[in-house]
């Protein structure tokens, strides 16, 4: 069973995390295990991711000069040389000694450096600071990914014949054109190049008076192109050298590929190194971009967010220019469920949100946007119930839905549980429905899960204060004029300010004190 199912995934739109996360990556294998992230089912495993990025983020934070993770995925590369007789092309190579170069660099830096930064000096095992790849690669290649003309003597005698040839037949030509200009038979423009062949721009009146090979015409017909007959054994000849020529670079590139296919293990080495840093290295750009923090890792469980943000509710408000209120709440094994209560519109779902995401991003090994100071633990469920998920398709309503819901909880949940309702027990009659949530409550409670919950039943309230590890908490108000000051207060429920609100709203007194007196005195 996973940690989070899909539904704890979108409700806590942990899928706009994975996409961030994607797109701060180099590469598409990087890219795809982001996209697919999610919680560790393993604490050693967990510890392990965490470590290493906050080793790569305390490294981009205090000023070292890191190898800049930029390279091309090498599978293609690894695929060809997997295959006996085949040929790499020269952008392969390229990718190769890029490849290479890039794992010096990370192998120079972390060098004597092993028990400052033991987890990203681990991922270098496997290889070892060489310019086996590269030397006989830049023996071929110059500094812009050409073939050298000294690769071979044969190449550096063919391009020689190369260089000879066309200064041959751009002598002829020149002659040729000054012949037909004097004469009136080229436009103004006099040359063009088609299909790499420099030819006559001629006056179509003109053009049976030159002897030569047409290709082509200009779209009005006004102009015919003409190669000159005197250059077409000539240019003839040239497509010859130019075939020898890329008949010896596939002869050399033959060789080279066989001397360097006896270091596939280090190639493949290369790409997994590469691209597993590609995956902390945008892991540490997400946490710079958010301006997250490393919460300590505890053992036992408990839960204390200081100062914390929801990310996206975050991004939102700094487009806009309006300021995130953050949150600071805390479970523990004497204060395992929080009871939010108060009024809408008062931030109890986007701090449920806010513990629910946190919680999911950290035991996916990333860091969250909270307070340094602040505490996480590992738990082996992350169980959400939020919104309205009422299907059409399905004719499930949302109460149904929300019973099936708890069917899962009820089947899932236990001690290292983290349970996340929002409007718990919503979606049915208030005094039915009330009573059902509340023994769903104390079953939860007697699970001895962890969790925070959100509602507006006071028998629910009730409980939480009755019971030794639930606690009561609020989203504070201005008392004057009920605008939400965004705080959660432990301790405490809330009201709903049912009354308050619709006296603000114009609702006649009278009306609202006669509702007031039919009010029970456990509701008082």
């Amino acid at each position: 069973m996973p940690v989070a199912d899909q539904q704890t995934i979108q409700d806590l739109e942990f899928d706009t995390i994975r996409e961030w996360l994607g797109n701060l990556c180099n590469g598409d294998t990087a890219r795809e295990k982001a996209q697919k992230l999610h919680p560790y089912s393993q604490v050693k495993q967990l510890r392990s991711e965490l470590e290493k990025l906050q080793e790569l983020h305390s490294i981009k934070t205090e000023g070292h000069t890191f190898p800049r993770i930029d390279f091309e995925e090498l599978k293609a590369e690894i695929k060809l040389l997997e295959i006996k007789g085949s040929v790499l092309q020269e952008l392969g190579f390229q990718n190769i000694v890029l490849a290479s170069r890039l794992v010096n660099d990370l192998i120079y830096f972390f060098n004597k450096q092993e028990e400052v930064y033991p987890r990203l000096s681990n991922l270098l095992d496997s290889v070892y600071f060489t310019k086996e790849l590269i030397n006989p690669i830049e023996k071929v290649f110059d500094a812009k990914g050409q073939v050298k003309d000294d690769a071979s003597p044969k190449l550096m005698s063919i391009r020689k014949e190369i260089v000879t040839l066309r200064r041959q037949i751009a002598r002829v030509f020149n002659k040729e054109m000054k012949r037909f200009i004097d004469k009136g038979y080229l436009s103004d423009t006099k040359e063009a190049y088609l299909q790499n062949r420099r030819v006559l721009a001629v006056q179509s009146t003109h053009k049976r008076k030159i002897p030569g090979s047409v290709q082509g015409h200009s779209k009005t017909g006004n102009l015919t192109y003409i190669e000159p007959q005197a250059v077409v054994s000539m240019n003839h000849e040239l497509e010859m050298v130019y075939d020898d020529e890329r008949t010896e670079i596939r002869r050399i590139l033959s060789f080279l590929t066989d001397e360097i296919r006896s270091s596939l293990p280090l190639i493949k080495s290369y790409q997994k190194i590469l691209c597993q840093f590609d995956l902390i290295n945008a892991k540490a750009r997400l946490a710079i971009e958010l301006d997250c923090s490393m919460p300590s890792f505890e053992t036992h469980q408990e839960l204390e967010l200081i100062k914390a943000y929801h990310p996206m509710l975050w991004q939102k408000n700094k487009a806009e220019g309006k300021k995130t209120f953050p949150q600071t709440l805390r479970l523990s094994q004497d204060q395992r469920l929080l009871v939010i209560s108060g009024p809408n519109a008062g931030g109890k779902s986007i701090t449920l949100k806010t513990a629910g995401l946190l919680q999911l991003m950290f035991q996916s090994g990333l860091m969250i946007p909270a307070d340094q100071n602040s505490r996480m633990c590992f738990f082996e469920h992350i169980l959400t119930d939020i919104g309205d998920n009422q299907s059409i398709e399905n004719q499930l309503s949302t109460y149904s839905y929300r019973l099936k819901r708890m069917k899962y909880f009820l089947d899932t949940a236990g001690k290292k549980s983290f349970l996340l309702l929002d409007e718990f027990g919503t979606g049915s009659d208030p005094e039915l429905g009330g009573a059902l949530a509340e023994v769903f409550f104390e079953e939860l409670y007697g699970r001895g899960s962890y969790g925070v919950i959100t509602t507006h039943y006071s028998n629910i309230k009730l409980k939480a204060a009755s019971l030794k590890e639930a606690v009561n908490g609020s989203m504070l108000f201005d008392k004057d004029s009920l605008a939400p000051l965004f705080r959660l207060d432990v301790g405490q429920p809330g009201s709903s300010f049912t009354f308050e609100v619709a006296s603000i709203n114009g609702i006649n007194a009278k009306l609202i004190a006669s509702a007031k007196k039919r009010l029970d005195q456990n509701k008082v």
